[in-house]
C-alpha cells in the first residue's frame, strides 16, 4: 500500500462499505483509489450531475442538499469521518440525486465509478456492503419524510439538534457541545419550516434554559427535555 494511505487506513475499516473485508481486501481496495483534499465551500459533486465517482470521508464534515423543482434548497443530512459519499455509483449509470459541499476543510479518498463497479466484481463484499448502505438511507429518508407529514415543527427540530449532537457533539462542562456551521437558516432546510419558526423555537428553549445558540455553535443544556420535545412527551418537571 502506498505511504500517503497508510494513516487512514483506520478511519476506512471503521466505514460502512469496508465491514466484513479482510484487511489485505481493504487494503488493496483502498489503494485503488486517490486522495482528495476539498476547502471549506467546494462540492464533491452537484445534483444532476452524471455519478462518476464515489468517496469516503476520511476527514471534516460534509453537507448533503438537494434543490426541489421549485428551487427551493433543502438539506437532507450532514455526514463526517468513515460516510461514504456517492454511492450510487454501485447503481451503474445515474445522475447523483443530491450535491455535497464541504462545510470545514475535508479529506477524502475517491474512487471513478469503473474502479469502484471493478472492485465490486472482486470483492463482492464490498457490492453487498453498498447495496446494504442504499438500503438504510433509503429507510432514513422514508422515516424523515413520515416526520415531515406527521409531526409539530418543534419535534421536527428536536430531533434534527438530537441527530446531530449524536452525530458530532463533545461533551463539555456546560453540556454537550455540537459545534458545526450550521445556521438556523439551515436548521430550517433540514427540518422543512421557514427561518421565522426555527428561531422562534432556538430563542423559546434558550429562555427556558435548554440550550445555549451561539455563531456556529449549540450547546445542548438539558438533554431530557429535548428528548421529551422530540418523542412528544410531558417535559421533565423543572427543578
Amino acid at each position: 500500500m502506498p505511504a500517503e494511505f497508510e494513516h487512514i487506513q483506520p478511519v476506512i475499516t471503521q466505514s460502512a462499505l469496508f465491514q466484513g473485508l479482510a484487511a489485505a481486501d481493504s487494503e488493496a481496495v483502498t489503494a485503488a483509489g486517490r486522495l482528495f483534499n476539498i476547502r471549506a465551500g467546494e462540492y464533491l459533486f452537484h445534483q444532476g450531475a452524471d455519478a462518476d465517482m464515489m468517496y469516503v470521508l476520511l476527514t471534516g464534515r460534509v453537507k448533503l442538499s438537494q434543490v426541489t423543482a421549485d428551487g427551493d434548497q433543502v438539506i437532507v443530512n450532514y455526514f463526517g469521518p468513515g460516510n461514504g459519499l456517492g454511492i450510487i455509483v454501485a447503481l451503474s449509470y445515474m445522475e447523483y440525486p443530491l450535491s455535497i459541499e464541504a462545510i470545514e476543510p475535508c479529506t477524502a479518498v475517491g474512487w471513478s465509478r469503473e474502479t469502484m463497479l471493478a472492485l465490486m466484481l472482486e470483492y463482492p463484499q464490498l457490492a453487498l456492503n453498498g447495496i446494504n448502505m442504499i438500503g438504510r438511507r433509503f429507510a432514513r429518508l422514508q422515516k424523515r419524510l413520515q416526520e415531515m407529514a406527521t409531526e409539530r415543527v418543534e419535534q421536527r427540530v428536536a430531533r434534527a439538534i438530537l441527530r446531530l449532537v449524536r452525530q458530532f457533539g463533545r461533551r463539555t462542562e456546560r453540556g454537550v457541545l455540537l459545534d458545526m456551521p450550521i445556521t438556523r437558516e439551515e436548521l430550517a432546510q433540514l427540518t422543512g419550516t421557514n427561518l421565522y419558526s426555527v428561531s422562534r423555537i432556538i430563542s423559546k428553549w434558550e429562555q427556558a434554559g435548554f440550550i445555549h445558540s451561539g455563531r456556529k455553535e449549540i450547546t445542548l443544556l438539558k438533554a431530557h427535555e429535548l428528548v421529551a420535545i422530540a418523542e412528544d412527551l410531558p417535559l421533565p418537571p423543572a427543578e
